[in-house]
């Protein structure tokens, strides 16, 4: 399947446990072209087999994140290869990014070195989501010492010290501005037109960051995102364009995603409804907007149909520029929950340049 923003962002961070997908995109590695002994198996695995030969991987182009109330990272992407000596095929951690200036890149940590232990315990046979969540995600200032194997067959413990997320910052070169918290995740500018809805007639970029607990269904944070998008040219769509545009977007989703995790949709499960908002002088960073509000009725990675309320701003023009913004804010979350409070938040920091 052909990496994107909305497949890697929505599709496989809902499950939590399952093989999130490929994040190929964001690879510094280029191991189809490495042997190195014992390792060459698994190397060759990353590239050329199947994307189901990996159990649970880390798919952020961000470092790897803490939850909401552990603020630290280490500075790492990684993914868990497979192994066949284990029960549950678990293997090693391979690194497949090391973000610039991070704790793991003074600490001499590069990309396709490999994690053999964290804090001491092994981690071929244990699952991803316990080793992140209970040994490498803690508060700033925490340690996590790593079991290191290089190319070269020497192996080195390294110990690192948590620091707070950077922020998320649009480019320098867009004609906007806006601040998303470093504890959200994200991953690379996805452009318009979208694989999984290719006969929408837009042409431009989608941005999109998740909450830190996105995955998790028990916390209020579950399935609640942010879209930033611009399209070219000054769009004036009604409420009723909009709801037709974003169904043809959730229920191409849906397509992929069965596809992906081996269940078959009912599209006509696939809903989507939007109303303008009357109420005068609805503004963002002093950008006049118009407002919809409504909800999104999709599928999940375990084929559960579950219903997200949504929020949409729309600014026709950024600045100078001919294109039209757009605002949406996700979650599973009422309108009147303490998430919107975050998604409100990020979306008061736009501004056009």
């Amino acid at each position: 399947m052909k990496p994107t923003a909305e497949t890697n962002l929505i599709i496989q961070r809902e499950d939590a446990d399952g093989p999130r997908t490929n994040q190929s995109s964001i690879t510094d590695c280029n191991y189809h072209s490495v042997v190195i002994g014992m390792f060459a198996s698994q190397v060759v695995r990353c590239f050329f087999a199947s994307l189901a030969v990996f159990l649970t991987l880390l798919v952020s182009s961000a470092p790897l994140r803490a939850s909401a109330d552990d603020r630290g990272m280490v500075g790492m992407v990684v993914r868990q290869l497979f192994s066949e000596d284990q029960p549950n095929h678990r293997g090693v951690l391979a690194v497949m990014h090391v973000v610039e200036d991070s704790p793991a890149a003074k600490a001499g940590i590069h990309c396709s070195d490999f994690i053999l232990a964290v804090n001491g315990v092994p981690v071929p046979g244990r699952e991803f989501s316990d080793i992140v969540n209970k040994d490498i995600n803690g508060p700033v200032g925490g340690t996590v010492r790593l079991t290191i194997a290089r190319f070269d067959g020497s192996k080195s413990e390294i110990t690192l010290v948590r620091t707070p997320f950077p922020p998320h910052a649009s480019p320098a070169s867009d004609p906007f501005v806006y601040v998303v918290p470093g504890t959200w995740s994200s991953d690379p500018r996805t452009p318009f037109p979208v694989s999984w809805a290719p006969t929408l007639p837009y042409h431009g970029f989608v941005d999109l960051f998740f909450s830190p607990n996105f995955d998790k269904a028990d916390s209020p944070e579950s399935h609640s995102y942010v879209i930033f998008m611009s399209v070219e040219g000054k769009q004036m769509l009604s409420a009723e364009q909009l709801q037709s545009d974003m169904l043809t977007w959730y229920r191409g989703l849906a397509v992929e995603r069965g596809g992906t995790y081996k269940f078959t949709p009912d599209l006509s499960k696939v809903s989507v409804t939007y109303k303008e908002d009357s109420a005068p002088s609805q503004t963002i960073g002093g950008s006049a907007t118009r407002a919809f509000s409504g909800t999104a009725t999709i599928y999940d990675t375990h084929g559960k149909v579950i219903t997200l309320n949504s929020e949409v701003r729309m600014i026709s023009g950024c600045g100078t520029s001919n294109n039209t913004i757009f605002f949406f804010g996700m979650s599973l979350e009422p309108r009147d929950g303490d998430m919107w409070k975050q998604l409100d938040a990020i979306r008061d920091t736009f501004r056009c340049r």
